[in-house]
C-alpha cells in the first residue's frame, strides 16, 4: 500500500487501524510505503535531550517532533526517504523479533546492492552503512506477535536536517543517501519496484496494489 507523500501522524492512525485489522483477522499481510514531510520522530529508548536545535531553531525550521512508540531513538524523515512499514505475524514467517529486524536489514542492503551500492551492518546499530555513514534506519515495534513500523531508506532525501539532532542518538554520526553516494537522483519509482521483488522474495509474500479507498472498505466491512 503505497500512500505517498502524508504526514506522520494520519499515516500511523492508517497504520494502526491496519494492525487492528491484522490482529482480529481482518486484513491481510501488508507493507505500508509513505514519505513524510520533514519531521523528526524519538522511538520508545529515545530522548528529546538528542535535539541539538532551539526551540527557536526547530520553530524556523517547520519541522515536526513527535514521540513515537518504535525502538530506537531520534531520527529525521523527510521528502526523497522512503520509509516502509511491514506488517507481518511473525509466527508466519518463523522468526523472532530480534531476527526479523536483522532480516529487514538484509532486505535493505540486497536492495541497495541492485543499485551497485555495497552497504553492511553495525553490531548494536540497526541499519545499513555505507563505509561509516548510515543510509537506511531500522525501527521496529511488534504487538502480541504482529510487526509494525519497519524501516527507512535514503534516496534523495536532504540530509541538512540531520544536523540538528544527533541521530539515533549518536553525536557526530555521518548519515548519506542514495543520490549522495551515487551523485545522481534516483527515481522513487525504481526503489519501490525493486523493493517491492526483494520484499516477496524474503518473505514469500504475495504483493497486490491496493488503494486507501479499498483499505477503509476493507476495515469498515470486518472481510478479508
Amino acid at each position: 500500500m503505497d500512500l505517498g507523500l502524508i504526514p506522520y501522524g494520519p499515516a500511523f492512525v492508517i497504520q494502526e487501524r491496519i494492525l487492528e485489522g491484522r490482529m482480529g483477522n481482518r486484513f491481510p499481510a501488508t507493507v505500508i510505503l509513505q514519505e513524510n514531510p520533514p519531521v523528526f520522530t524519538i522511538g520508545r529508548t529515545g530522548s528529546r535531550s538528542n535535539i541539538l536545535a532551539s526551540a527557536d531553531e526547530l520553530k524556523r525550521s517547520g519541522i515536526e517532533v513527535l514521540e513515537v512508540n518504535r525502538g530506537g531513538d531520534i531520527t529525521y524523515h523527510g521528502p526523497g526517504q522512503l520509509i516502509v512499514s511491514p506488517l507481518l505475524y511473525l509466527g508466519n514467517i518463523d522468526l523472532n523479533a530480534n531476527q526479523y529486524l536483522h532480516r529487514l536489514e538484509d532486505v535493505l542492503i540486497n536492495l541497495l546492492s541492485t543499485f551497485g551500492v555495497h552497504t553492511h551492518k553495525k553490531e548494536d546499530y540497526p541499519g545499513v552503512w555505507w563505509n561509516q555513514a548510515k543510509v537506511g534506519g531500522v525501527g521496529i515495534a511488534v504487538k502480541h506477535g504482529y510487526t509494525f513500523h519497519g524501516f527507512s531508506l535514503n534516496v534523495n532525501l536532504d540530509l541538512a536536517p540531520f544536523t540538528l539532532i544527533n541521530p539515533c542518538g549518536v553525536s557526530r554520526m555521518p548519515v548519506t543517501s542514495l543520490h549522495q553516494i551515487l551523485e545522481s537522483e534516483i527515481p522513487m519509482k525504481e526503489v519501490k519496484e525493486k523493493l517491492y521483488e526483494i520484499l516477496m522474495e524474503t518473505f514469500s509474500l504475495p504483493m497486490m496494489d491496493v488503494s486507501r479507498k479499498e483499505v477503509e472498505e476493507i476495515l469498515v466491512s470486518g472481510c478479508t
